[in-house]
């Protein structure tokens, strides 16, 4: 059988992606379910190498290999130059930012080219990228600006629940003004359509949660519910979708009926990635519908805090390139 690949992005130079991923592929695990090929930086690869004293070789790459994958040795792109000596930790500027999303961009454009078969995305800081000249408020939305998606959503899959957000990255007094019908129902195509194409179930069952306490009260503590997610369900129905709600989300993941759905749909960010984050911190995976190819991304940020030090725990990363590996290997044509 033929390994897929996997592109893995450096994300932000300055935080904890290089040594979560010199770390990872000294493991043997993710070798034994893909081709890894990192698009980065040598100097800072090689510094995370180095602070972590491990004895991974790294080597340089114009295109992308057939065979000769092992652990310990890192196939990468060389996309930057950056001046090692000069990165602080948990300080980016804007030619860092300038560097993260050309390590982005490589991997689109060779994934959109089939020469891979999915991404796994390390992250990145978003005032670097802003100040870059890309005007994006995370990841998920420049990568579809790249591809020229119309729509698309974040899926946190987790080892009870797929959990997806309707609105993303949004400070808390915008959200209400962001929740529409057409949003929903966009995210409720999206969902159903991505759990037909890879996780092969063919009437995915629902559930969408509402945004304000109690699900509104009939209005009394918002209208939310009755003037937008109540016709988006009922509409979504229309097309034989199969969901349910809204359900109101402070009791929703403490009954047993949540477990009876296939995947979830949640209002705003903390709503759906408190109680994921909860139970999966370390095996949490954001996955991204609407994209023409698959990509995954560890669930956790740049961890400035403890960046540099060789502390950081590369297990999300494995999860998210064995997640990425998983659908590759199993996506429909749905």
């Amino acid at each position: 059988m033929t390994l897929p690949i996997i592109g893995i992005t450096m994300g932000d130079p300055t935080g904890i992606g290089p040594e979560i991923i010199v770390k990872a592929l000294s493991m043997e695990e993710p070798f034994q379910v893909c081709r890894p090929i990192v698009f980065g930086d040598r100097g800072v690869l090689s510094r995370a190498i180095q602070i972590q004293n491990l004895s991974t070789t790294l080597e340089a790459i114009d295109k992308i290999p057939r065979d000769g994958y092992l652990p310990q040795k890192i196939f990468f792109f060389p996309l930057s130059q950056l001046e090692v000596a000069s990165l602080r930790f948990g300080h980016p500027d804007r030619v860092c930012g300038e560097a993260m999303v050309r390590y982005i961009e490589e991997a689109v454009e060779r994934a959109r080219s089939r020469e891979l078969d999915a991404i796994t995305t390390c992250p990145i800081n978003k005032k670097a990228m802003n100040e870059a000249g890309y005007s994006f408020p995370g990841h998920t939305e420049l990568l579809a600006h790249l591809v020229g998606a119309s729509s698309v959503a974040m899926m946190f899959l987790g080892s009870k629940w797929r959990i997806v957000l309707v609105t993303t990255h949004l400070p808390l007094k915008d959200v209400s003004r962001w929740i529409s019908k057409d949003r929903i129902l966009s995210t409720l195509r999206l969902t159903n359509e991505g759990m037909k194409k890879y996780f092969g179930i063919p009437h995915p069952k629902i559930g969408v949660l509402g945004l304000n306490p109690h699900c509104g009260e009939g209005g009394l503590l918002g209208e939310e519910e009755t003037r937008e997610i109540l016709p988006a369900i009922a509409e979504a129905k229309l097309v034989e979708m199969d969901v349910e709600g809204p359900f109101s989300a402070d009791s929703f993941f403490n009954i047993s009926d949540c477990y009876a759905f296939d995947a979830v749909i949640s209002m705003y960010h903390d709503q759906g990635l408190i109680p994921i984050k909860m139970l999966d911190f370390k095996e949490a995976v954001n996955f991204t519908l609407g994209l023409p190819f698959i990509r995954t991304s560890v669930d956790h940020g740049t961890a400035y805090d403890i960046a540099g030090k060789g502390l950081a725990d590369p297990a999300n990363l494995v999860k998210a390139i064995l997640t990425a590996a998983n659908l590759s290997e199993i996506k429909g044509d749905y």
